[in-house]
């Protein structure tokens, strides 16, 4: 799919210190000595045992330089990268990266590529000879590399030569991005771990392409008329550089056909477990929680009771809300659903792991200084409707939700809180439900004509 990152627009607002919070459910355990003199709380996470079909995963400290204390609601995981058929204990054919961002807004694998330089990773090549080389923006900058083919190991499954972004992070490359790029990301070519906030992302979102047909097609730059003008928009995402080349301004725009795109590892996966995933993760609760550990499932409706497999199945009384799909006549909602707050209908809002905080305009609401976070007294319990995209009046469920000081909040050492809040950065026309939303919840999420699914992607969620 062609949209822009979401994460990282709401990651780098962070001023302060980052925290969370702790608590507990039926499948929460706490671990540690209470309330350090630095704030830290206890850990939280829900019960996990390694099975064929399932990846632990952590919000916790990481690789940071957007802010000034500890990393805040970033789900990270480890995935092991291999040349196509490696094997994983052979370090000249495999390595294992720790720290990558697991995202839910976006779709591909992208690692630093100084994290795999010594891998012999076969190059996508659309015309045979050239390298493709891929601009990836999003609402705040953007990331600049190669693409490869590797087999990735999630848990204990392999995706198979899939086509994955090495993320530019030689500062003393010749072949630096090219004008355009650098435009699309708005100036600013994230390209290291420090401004990654991780040593990659791992994005699975609702689509199998991170593109689609206009990269198919190459045709990136689409013009209209608006107001008697003709207006054009648009990038280029994905080049071809001759191999060798000493610079970007040999590289030009390409086409690249469906198998070379930067694919989503889970779709990927072997048939059982490539239509979606289920996220579970620990309920969080105030001051914060030093991290939180969960799990993420592979595979939607494919596995139930059988053992040593963890279970995948919609349970009957989950909420269900579909992803819009009409990209022609409504393109707000593509690939969103509908969230309705405080007299507001937000077309534009998602589910996404990949963003660190709830990130909505409410004109009411305090914000710290010098910070769009909401800095309410004190804490605020208010709700929220969410519904399908394309049909808000489909499948309404009123979620609650709370607001809490992101100022008090930054000034512990936690890493993992549930009410952190604030301004839409830049239009106020989406709202994100980030990943406060994902704790003390079970999160079923599609893949979108996934294994002959035609029908519209979903979301789905149960209480823990």
């Amino acid at each position: 799919m062609c949209v822009v990152w979401r994460w990282l627009a709401c990651v780098a607002v962070l001023l302060l210190s980052a925290c969370g919070g702790g608590g507990d459910s039926t499948t929460t355990t706490v671990s540690g000595n209470g309330l350090s003199s630095l704030g830290l709380s206890p850990a939280v996470a829900t019960s996990f045992v390694q099975t064929a079909n399932n990846l632990r995963v952590v919000v916790q400290d990481g690789p940071h330089g957007f802010q000034l204390g500890a990393n805040a609601n970033v789900l990270y995981a480890t995935v092991t990268l291999c040349v196509p058929g490696g094997n994983p204990a052979n370090p000249a054919e495999c390595q294992t990266i720790d720290h990558i961002q697991v995202d839910t807004g976006s779709v591909g694998l992208r690692v630093l590529a100084s994290k795999v330089s010594g891998l012999p990773l076969p190059r996508v090549s659309p015309s045979g000879t050239d390298t493709a080389w891929e601009c990836f923006p999003f609402v705040i900058g953007g990331l600049w590399g190669q693409n490869a083919v590797a087999d990735v190991g999630l848990g204990q499954q392999t995706a198979t030569r899939v086509p994955v972004q090495l993320i530019e992070d030689n500062a003393s490359s010749s072949m630096q991005p090219p004008a355009d790029c650098i435009k699309a990301a708005d100036g600013n070519i994230l390209a290291s771990a420090t401004a990654l906030g991780s040593n990659g992302i791992l994005g699975i979102g609702s689509t199998t392409l991170d593109c689609g047909a206009n990269c198919v097609s190459g045709n990136y730059i689409s013009c209209q008329i608006v107001n008697g003008v003709n207006t054009c928009t648009g990038f280029v995402q994905y080049y071809s550089c001759p191999q060798g080349a000493a610079n970007s301004g040999a590289c030009s725009a390409t086409a690249v056909p469906v198998n070379m795109q930067v694919y989503n590892p889970i779709a990927a996966l072997p048939t059982a477990y490539n239509n979606g995933v289920v996220l579970k993760m620990p309920a969080v609760t105030d001051p914060g929680a030093a991290t939180a550990s969960g799990e993420l499932i592979f595979g939607l409706d494919t596995v139930q009771g059988q053992a040593g497999l963890s279970g995948n199945y919609v349970p009957p009384q989950a909420t269900k809300v579909v992803l819009g799909t009409d990209w022609q006549n409504q393109p707000d909602s593509y690939l969103n659903v509908t969230t309705r707050y405080n007299g507001t209908t937000y077309l534009s809002s998602y589910l996404d792991t990949g963003t660190n905080g709830l990130f909505f305009t409410d004109t009411t609401l305090t914000r710290c200084t010098g910070s769009t976070w909401y800095c309410p007294r004190s804490t605020l319990n208010p709700s929220a409707v969410i519904s399908d995209g394309d049909n808000p009046a489909l499948n309404p469920v009123t979620v609650n939700f709370q607001i809490g000081n992101a100022e008090a909040l930054f000034s512990t050492n936690n890493t993992a809180f549930q009410d952190n809040a604030g301004a839409t950065p830049g239009a106020a026309s989406s709202f994100a439900w980030g990943m406060p939303f994902f704790y003390g919840r079970q999160v079923y999420m599609s893949i979108w004509q996934q294994a002959g699914a035609l029908t519209a992607p979903w979301y789905a969620w149960v209480p823990l």
